[in-house]
């Protein structure tokens, strides 16, 4: 049966609330075979499997940030299968960031993603985009 903007909004509020619930599973349960995705920051040509590529970044986000949240703040039905997700990634950081955050201290990062869906209502495509300031500044303070 082909899906509509509300069905795809309801599909992308479970992939939201799995990942809320570091459920990782529950989210590949949502994406089709094949899927496809990219982490912008991580360069325009970063385009991956969700299966054996990006599923290994969502098991590895509780580890380094055991209380990692995801919180959906708005999910707007685009065109056709497409809906585009603002959300907000937080918990605490796990080192000491001089001007940023201090260890532990929690820390939210907006998020906005764009998730494609085929007819039966699988993602087919997620594409993911964020300011990467803190990330960056974590990374060079470990240097």
């Amino acid at each position: 049966m082909k899906k509509n903007a509300k069905d795809y909004v309801s599909i992308a509020q479970q992939f939201f609330t799995a990942y809320d619930a570091h459920d990782v599973d529950g989210m590949l349960a949502l994406c089709a075979d094949g899927a496809l995705g990219r982490y912008a920051p991580y360069g325009r040509e970063s385009v991956v499997p969700i299966r054996g590529g990006i599923d290994v970044i969502w098991r590895a986000f509780p580890n380094a940030v055991p209380n990692f949240r995801v919180k959906v703040i708005e999910l707007i039905p685009a065109e056709g299968n497409a809906v585009v997700i603002q959300a907000e990634m937080s918990g605490p950081i796990p080192a000491e960031v001089p001007g940023v955050a201090k260890k532990g201290q929690d820390v939210h990062i907006p998020h906005c993603y764009i998730l494609r869906f085929d007819a039966d209502g699988k993602i087919t495509r997620l594409d993911a985009y964020w300011d990467n300031t803190v990330l960056n500044s974590i990374q060079a303070s470990a240097v």
